[in-house]
């Protein structure tokens, strides 16, 4: 708009600058004309001109206004040149006329106008009248005009910005609506569009929510499916287990240890199957609830070492991802903490990428156990290995919480803690 105004202006200004100028040609040309309707030529070629030019300005000194009479042999100049030093002007053939304008090397408008005077016998005295005018007259015109020009230019494209903004405001109102309902949808505080949207934007608020509860829906109908399955799995490996008592066979324990690894392998694979299957848009799960029932649980679990838990977890944070993530994921945490600890236990938590509507999170968990050596860390990550044989478990804890970090694209690190035992710290990053 600015640039658009500018060349408007710009154009106008020269527009402006030309017609004045056209203007003062005419003025020039019909002074021209006054100037030689007050002049007489004797026969020996002396120019007499009449004190009455028809214009008073050429009869005040230093008016601007200037006119001179160049004949072949003699010069006269209007009263209103005395004192002024005017340029010198060259004779022109008779019949032909210019206008100069104001150039710096020049200083003054010229208008020149050739004509032939005839004498007695047939003589012919070329005569050129140049009238001059100081660019001052032209340049307050132009100065006035500019003024009033850009003032007004400038009016409009405030009012014309001014419109624009309203319009702006007001036709872009829906699509700041949908994307407040979005965000509410990606914090967890929506579940769908609900609002009423220009036609416009119907088509999009369908298709949203259809989407969204076909993800529901496919996750609910996934989940049943496991359910389905695990319970399914139950009968058999329940009919194989009573089987086992009969059989007084000296293989019957070996089969008996591998019916249960069968059922906890099968239970654990379901959970962690459910994972890949998260909502990639999923309500908020505030961290500090969870994280407070699964202490007291742990605590009661392990009552024998009067756990001392200090928990640090940043106001309201929230987790974006599935409750049964986090629960599993800070539950093999807290658990291998208390297993492994005397009885110091670390909690703490925070948002990270906390530009976005849904933050990340990062949750760390100390004790004043053992610690673990580097050489050990990557071998804690694999299934199946634990960290020291004399506590019971099945070593699936850091590889359950590893395969959750995987899902949400977060990170894992193991290090040592100023507690002095093992720090371990889990990144989770949610979309």
């Amino acid at each position: 708009m600015t640039v658009s105004l500018g060349l408007v202006g710009f154009a106008l200004d020269s527009a402006f600058k030309r017609s004045s100028e056209a203007g003062l040609r005419a003025r020039m040309e019909s002074l021209v004309y006054l100037v030689l309707a007050a002049t007489e030529v004797s026969d020996d070629g002396a120019l007499v001109v009449d004190d009455d030019l028809g214009d008073p300005r050429l009869g005040q000194p230093g008016s601007g206004i200037y006119a001179i009479l160049r004949g072949a042999r003699t010069q006269w100049s209007s009263p209103s040149t005395l004192g002024v030093k005017l340029p010198q002007t060259a004779q022109i053939r008779p019949g032909e006329s210019d206008f100069k304008t104001s150039i710096p090397e020049y200083g003054f408008y010229a208008f020149r106008y050739g004509v032939s005077w005839k004498l007695t016998g047939d003589r012919m005295l070329p005569v050129t009248v140049t009238v001059l005018v100081d660019p001052l007259e032209i340049q307050q015109e132009l100065k006035a005009f500019r003024t009033g020009l850009w003032r007004n230019l400038g009016v409009t494209g405030f009012i014309m910005v001014l419109a624009q903004m309203v319009l702006l405001t007001f036709g872009l109102k829906p699509l700041r609506n949908i994307t407040r309902d979005i965000s509410g949808i990606e914090s967890g505080k929506l579940e769908r569009l609900e609002d009423s949207y220009p036609k416009e934007l119907e088509p999009l608020k369908r298709n949203l929510n259809h989407l969204l509860d076909t993800e529901k829906a496919n996750q609910t109908r996934y989940r049943h499916a496991l359910d389905s399955l695990a319970h399914s799995l139950k009968t058999p490996l329940s009919v194989i287990r009573s089987s086992l008592y009969s059989d007084s066979s000296s293989k019957v324990e070996v089969m008996e240890n591998a019916v249960i690894d069968m059922q906890h392998l099968i239970t654990t694979r379901l959970q962690r199957a459910a994972v890949s299957t998260r909502r990639s848009i999923a309500p908020a799960v505030d961290v500090k609830t969870q994280v407070d029932r699964l202490i007291q649980s742990l605590m009661r679990v392990h009552s024998q070492k009067l756990i001392n838990p200090d928990v640090r977890i940043e106001q309201g944070l929230a987790f974006y991802g599935e409750q049964r993530d986090l629960l599993e994921l800070t539950g093999n945490l807290l658990d291998n903490a208390c297993k492994y600890g005397h009885g110091k236990l670390r909690f703490s938590a925070h948002s990270i990428d906390a530009e976005k509507p849904r933050v990340g999170i990062h949750v760390q968990v100390e004790d004043n156990g053992p610690g673990i050596s580097e050489h050990e860390q990557e071998q804690l990550l694999q299934r199946g290995v634990r960290g020291d044989e004399r506590v019971e478990g099945h070593g699936l804890g850091l590889a359950i919480v590893l395969e959750i970090v995987n899902a949400y694209n977060g990170e894992i690190t193991i290090k040592k803690s100023d507690l002095g035992g093992a720090c371990i710290g889990v990144s989770l990053v949610t979309v």
